[in-house]
């Protein structure tokens, strides 16, 4: 066994996550530390440490319920978090090997510290062996990412509506307003959200985000209007030193136009490569059919990415409990 030694990263040593993440294939802008802090809420880094040098880490976000349920939440907006691990030149065996020894060590710490939890990992992860002979439950979701080294061949393998989509957006006289829109923005995404019947508010959070990543320089609009100066869509997409993150956007179907959103949408892959040189962009798949339709006439390769879930007993007879004092209450109100 090797000698992997776990302790939480202190707040001294953020500047030094910051770059682990940059410098892994693994990190993300979700692993940062100013994304973490936005939320308000606990967390810690779990850091782990061979020969005291970092080698992996684990940031989680963390509540106490008033029953003394010790809970990891994935929030709204993250779209991943998961291990994030030291970049090795060594041979696959030797690799692979240390990376599940680290995820035992990791594994069995959360079930130590934690009753109930659920973590998505960032798509480079995909070896979950450890967490599954820990007892762990496995999910896999998709996301589409777009190489975008080369715009002309993204255009070409678009499908023919999706271009057509932009082609009539331009004759329409569709503009794209990149000036700090943010609120628009997040009302045009509820309005999709609520032709979607889906039930999620994420305003507050979403509002805290954006003045960090502001000051970040992390954040970028694309609102796109009629001629009349009337917003119909937007997308709001946010970067780290890999790729960019689709992460908020929609269309407003009362004043419905077809093509507004997919110009917004292509915009951002634009200033993506353009502007910030990047080669990647992250559509933050959606397992919700028709927005997982729209984005895959994109061009994007489908790309798995995967969670784990565990719970002990404590935590499972809390949910029994509020699940049947629900169904109490929804009976008290029904007679």
């Amino acid at each position: 066994m090797l000698n992997f030694i776990i302790k939480d990263i202190q707040k001294e040593e953020y500047k030094e996550w910051d770059k682990f993440v940059d410098d892994s294939p693994y990190g993300t802008i979700f692993h940062k530390t100013y994304w973490l802090e936005s939320f308000g809420e606990d967390f810690k880094i779990y850091g782990c440490f061979k020969d005291n040098k970092l080698f992996a880490g684990l940031p989680v976000i963390f509540i106490d319920s008033s029953l003394g349920v010790r809970s990891i939440y994935h929030p709204e907006l993250t779209a991943y978090l998961g291990i994030v691990f030291k970049e090795l030149q060594d041979k696959y065996v030797s690799e692979i090997s240390q990376r599940k020894e680290v995820c035992t060590i990791i594994a069995k710490k959360l079930k130590d510290d934690f009753d109930d939890l659920y973590i998505k990992f960032s798509p480079n992860f995909n070896d979950l062996q450890s967490f599954i002979w820990e007892g762990f439950s496995a999910f896999v979701k998709y996301t589409y990412i777009l190489d975008i080294e080369d715009l002309e061949s993204v255009w070409m393998n678009m499908s023919t509506k999706r271009r057509n989509n932009m082609r009539r957006a331009k004759r329409d006289m569709i503009c794209i307003d990149e000036e700090d829109k943010f609120d628009e923005i997040l009302s045009i995404q509820q309005t999709s959200y609520e032709r979607l019947g889906v039930d999620i508010d994420f305003q507050t959070i979403a509002s805290r985000h954006h003045e960090i990543l502001k000051q970040k320089k992390k954040c970028h609009f694309f609102l796109a209007k009629k001629a009349t100066g009337e917003p119909v869509a937007g997308a709001y997409m946010i970067w780290d030193n890999k790729r960019s993150y689709y992460i908020i956007g929609g269309y407003d179907h009362i004043k419905s136009h077809h093509g507004a959103l997919t110009l917004a949408v292509w915009e951002a892959i634009r200033y993506t490569k353009e502007e910030l040189n990047l080669n990647q962009f992250d559509f933050v798949g959606s397992m919700v059919p028709d927005v997982e339709n729209y984005f895959r006439k994109f061009g994007g390769i489908l790309t798995p990415y995967y969670a784990i879930r565990w719970s002990n007993k404590k935590a499972n007879l809390v949910r029994q409990a509020k699940k049947y004092s629900n169904f109490a209450l929804k009976k008290l109100r029904i007679k």
